[in-house]
């Protein structure tokens, strides 16, 4: 994503108007996930995410290369969220309940907790804001989110109960929860969502992109089609043929050989058989210089290891004897030694004077370790010095397992009981923990609460 916006940035410095759109294909994908798992509805999503390019459109000569540019592009995404919070706010009461409504939706989980801790959720877990940071941008407490952010990691538990395989295998932390999340999310998107919502954002931005012009090609192709002269046909070899051989007519007496054809034949023989044996010489040379060399080598190798078990046999005769005289002795002081140690510990045992050091039979009983008192942290304290609690005003007051009328009754809170406040009491809603009915948690409207007059 980083690589991406910057290589967009730098193509909108040299004029490429085109960057807008590389921009955006860069950063949609992050921008919907986060913005649908927060409102709960792709169509919210969809309206916020044509306002927020609208407006990063006009300002990103802002963006300095030499800073953490992604750090600087979520923190204008959750800026105009902010300023849209109470907007946000009202479409996600109206809306209620959420859900998108498949089995296993991850999505789904978060949608339970007020809008507030679904931006913090994604914010801290996600885009690694600090308290500090998330303060900075909502105008809270530090301290106060600080808490929230302790709740939301301690409740994941609670959650992670009852859940179907596909996603109790992402319920081990908000950040793997998160990447689980995102990926349902991005699979059931609408593929028209994404021209929509940039054409809108540019439409409004007043920006326009001229389609590219073709350029005019003035090659001018041509086939060549030259003259070429006909093939003549290959003519066929003709046979050529044969001599008639004519038989002569062999003599009735045979004609004797002269002398001189047969001395002749003699030594033309002769010379052939020398030859042959001058060739069958030569190979026979050139092989046996090859295995005479190779010979050598073996016969070399033979004599070398003869000589060294030799002078090895004959060093440990030499030099054998005298240190199995040398162990012999060794042995015979080291028996002596023994008998001479033995001799003292029976003397000793005799004289009743035997070591006791050593002796371990009666094993020592390990004191019991004292448990100890249990402190109150400085984190509780700090915590119950925070805790508000208030009074129920109405009678028979319901708690419900999520904020809604829709949600599951867990238990009746009477007028004058005293409970707990875990969430924003400025909210429609309010978590709380009843704490004169084993400390049951759940949600109630804050019209039935007031404070506590002394």
């Amino acid at each position: 994503m980083v690589l991406e916006m910057k290589r967009a940035l730098e193509d909108l410095q040299k004029g490429d108007r085109q960057g807008y759109r590389k921009l955006y294909d860069a950063v949609y994908e992050d921008t919907y996930s986060r913005s649908f798992l927060i409102l709960q509805s792709e169509e919210a999503a969809g309206e916020f995410m044509k306002g927020f390019f609208t407006e990063l459109f006009g300002m990103l000569d802002e963006a300095d290369p030499a800073k953490n540019q992604e750090k600087w592009f979520w923190d204008k995404y959750y800026r105009r969220m902010r300023r849209e919070y109470h907007k946000l706010l009202a479409a996600d009461q109206e809306k209620k309940p959420s859900g998108s409504g498949k089995a296993g939706a991850l999505s789904d989980i978060p949608g339970g907790f007020p809008l507030l801790h679904r931006i913090m959720l994604v914010m801290a877990y996600k885009d690694d804001f600090t308290a500090k940071e998330i303060s900075a941008i909502f105008g809270l407490a530090e301290d106060k989110i600080q808490a929230e952010l302790d709740k939301l990691e301690k409740i994941l538990p609670t959650l992670a109960k009852n859940q179907p395989a596909g996603v109790s295998g992402y319920m081990g932390s908000w950040a793997v929860f998160l990447v689980g999340a995102f990926r349902q999310i991005l699979r059931g998107a609408s593929e028209t969502l994404v021209d929509q919502v940039y054409e809108a954002a540019a439409a409004e931005a007043g920006i326009t992109v001229e389609p590219a012009v073709a350029k005019d090609d003035t090659f001018e192709y041509f086939i060549a089609d030259p003259d070429l002269p006909e093939e003549e046909p290959e003519k066929k070899a003709e046979p050529v043929p044969e001599p008639k051989r004519v038989r002569k007519p062999v003599p009735a007496v045979a004609e004797e050989p002269d002398d001189e054809d047969e001395e002749y034949d003699d030594e033309y023989e002769d010379d052939e058989e020398d030859d042959d044996n001058y060739d069958e010489e030569d190979d026979r040379y050139d092989w046996d210089l090859e295995d005479d060399g190779k010979k050598m080598v073996i016969l070399g190798v033979v004599i070398a290891l003869v000589l060294v078990a030799v002078i090895g046999f004959a060093a440990f005769r030499i030099f054998g004897g005298g240190g199995r005289d040398n162990a012999d002795n060794t042995v015979t002081e080291q028996e002596q030694e023994d008998e001479e140690e033995g001799s003292l510990i029976i003397r000793g045992e005799e004289d009743g004077s035997a070591d006791t050091e050593g002796d371990t039979s009666e094993e020592e009983t390990p004191a019991e370790e004292e448990t100890p008192e249990e402190e109150t942290t400085e984190e509780e304290t700090a915590e119950e010095e925070t805790t508000l609690t208030m009074e129920v005003n109405g009678s028979s007051v319901n708690v419900r397992s999520e904020a809604s009328t829709n949600g599951e009754i867990l238990t009746q809170v009477n007028a004058g009981e005293t409970v707990e406040v875990l969430g924003d009491p400025s909210q429609e809603w309010v978590q709380i923990r009843c704490i004169e009915q084993n400390n049951e948690e759940g949600y109630v409207m804050s019209q039935y609460l007031s404070e506590i007059t002394e």
